[in-house]
C-alpha cells in the first residue's frame, strides 16, 4: 500500500529509511488535510454554531427593547407632585413712612406664599423664620420689629440712620410681624428711606400651618 503512494516504490527502485519517513509524512499530511476539510464541511456540526448566533442576537434583541423601555418610561413618566407645600416667605418693602401707621409695608410680588394684611405679616406657619431687615433713612430715628404684644421685639434700635440686621427666632400661627417708628424732632411723613427691606423665610416647611 505505501508502495503506490510514493513515487520510488512504485518504481520498484529500493528506497532509503529518509524516503520511507518522507512518504509517511506525507500520506499523514494529506490525510489530516482532507479530514479536516471533511469535518468542516459537514452540516451537523455547523448547527451548533449557528444555535449560538441566534442566541446572541436574541439576547442583543431583548436588551435594546429593555433599553427603549426604560427611555420610554423616563421621558414620559407623570411629574410626582411635592410632598411639602411651598416654603412660606416674602420680601416686603417700606419707602415711605406715615405720621399714623409709621412705615408703610407693600409686598410688590403677586406669588409671595406670605402677604401684608394691616401693615404686618401675619403668621401662619409655626417654626423658625430666618429675618432680615434693611434700609437707610433721611433723619434719625428710633426703630422696633415686633411680633406680639408683651414681648420683647425681634430689633430694637435706638436713634439710627440705617439698619441691616440679621436673626432667626421662633413665630407661631397668629403672630404679626409690624414695624413701630418714633422719630425725633421730625415729622415721620418727612423721613424718606431708601432700600427699606423686611424678609422673613420659613425653616420649617414640614411644620403646622393653618389654613
Amino acid at each position: 500500500m505505501l508502495l503506490g503512494l510514493h513515487p520510488l516504490l512504485g518504481r520498484g527502485e529500493a528506497s532509503s529509511p529518509s524516503d520511507f519517513l518522507s512518504c509517511l509524512q506525507t500520506v499523514k499530511m494529506e490525510g489530516g488535510q482532507a479530514l479536516g476539510e471533511r469535518v468542516r464541511n459537514t452540516p451537523g456540526l455547523r448547527f451548533p454554531a449557528n444555535k449560538l448566533l441566534l442566541v446572541a442576537s436574541v439576547v442583543q434583541g431583548l436588551g435594546l427593547l429593555l433599553c427603549l423601555t426604560y427611555i420610554c418610561l423616563h421621558f414620559y413618566a407623570p411629574q410626582v407632585p411635592p410632598q411639602y407645600p411651598p416654603i412660606q416667605s416674602i420680601r416686603a418693602q417700606f419707602t415711605r413712612c406715615d405720621n399714623e401707621k409709621g412705615f408703610i409695608l407693600t409686598s410688590p410680588s403677586k406669588e409671595e406664599t406670605m402677604k401684608v394684611q394691616d401693615n404686618s405679616i401675619p403668621i401662619t406657619c409655626d417654626g423658625f423664620y430666618l429675618i432680615s431687615l434693611k434700609g437707610f433713612f433721611s433723619q434719625e430715628l428710633s426703630l422696633g420689629l415686633h411680633y406680639r404684644k408683651n414681648r420683647q421685639p425681634l430689633f430694637n434700635l435706638s436713634k439710627v440712620t440705617f439698619v441691616d440686621s440679621i436673626t432667626v427666632a421662633f413665630l407661631g400661627f397668629k403672630d404679626k410681624v409690624y414695624l413701630n417708628v418714633t422719630t425725633h424732632n421730625t415729622s415721620c411723613a418727612d423721613i424718606q428711606v431708601n432700600g427699606g427691606e423686611l424678609i422673613l423665610i420659613h425653616q420649617n416647611p414640614d411644620g403646622f400651618c393653618a389654613e
